[in-house]
């Protein structure tokens, strides 16, 4: 499903030609990998896929039994999408538009100054990333500082907030890697 999503929104947002499909290609590669991340944290912080109220509600719905872990690294995968779309569709037009400037780079040089630009992209969706995942879960901060009974140990180890940190991991370690993917794949070609 996301495969096909990524074909979709990458081809109507950006048009069918060789710097979307630089893209596509970067993306997929990512998502493969963020699927493999996604599984390993997932299965070593031993999550259920139980750690929000809406995931409980689906299961005792009226869709009958529901797989949460299966719902849970969905969940992460489109999420890591979006952040992909805004990063390897960037990281495409920054390595054309530089050999655009200058013909002569070769294939190092054009990827050492395009990753210099992606590291800078980097560090901002990061940023962006973890303070959108903060302000989703800004109920639950406000938890930590309001709830005196239990420790902050405990509410740290609860599923929900480890379900969150295990997004933003995924989700920033795929855009470290996104970027040099998409900077090798677009020099050479």
């Amino acid at each position: 499903g996301v495969i096909m999503i990524a074909v979709v929104s990458l081809y109507l947002a950006h048009g069918i030609n060789r710097r979307t499909t630089i893209a596509l290609a970067s993306t997929l590669i990512t998502l493969g990998l963020a699927m493999a991340l996604s599984v390993w944290f997932v299965s070593l912080a031993k999550l259920s896929g139980a750690g929000s109220e809406e995931a409980i509600y689906a299961q005792t719905g009226v869709a009958g039994f529901i797989n949460l872990k299966g719902l849970l690294l969905a969940g992460i995968i489109i999420g890591v999408l979006g952040v992909l779309d805004d990063i390897t569709t960037a990281q495409a037009a920054v390595v054309v538009e530089l050999l655009k400037a200058n013909p002569q780079l070769g294939v190092g040089e054009l990827y050492r100054r395009a990753l210099s630009v992606g590291r800078e992209h980097i560090a901002s969706l990061v940023n962006t990333l973890v303070l959108a995942y903060v302000g989703a879960s800004l109920p639950l901060f406000l938890l930590f500082t309001a709830n005196k009974e239990y420790g902050f140990w405990v509410i740290a180890n609860g599923e929900f907030l480890a379900e969150e940190i295990i997004r933003t991991l995924v989700g920033s370690s795929t855009l470290v890697l996104a970027v040099p993917i998409t900077t090798i794949l677009a020099a050479y070609w």
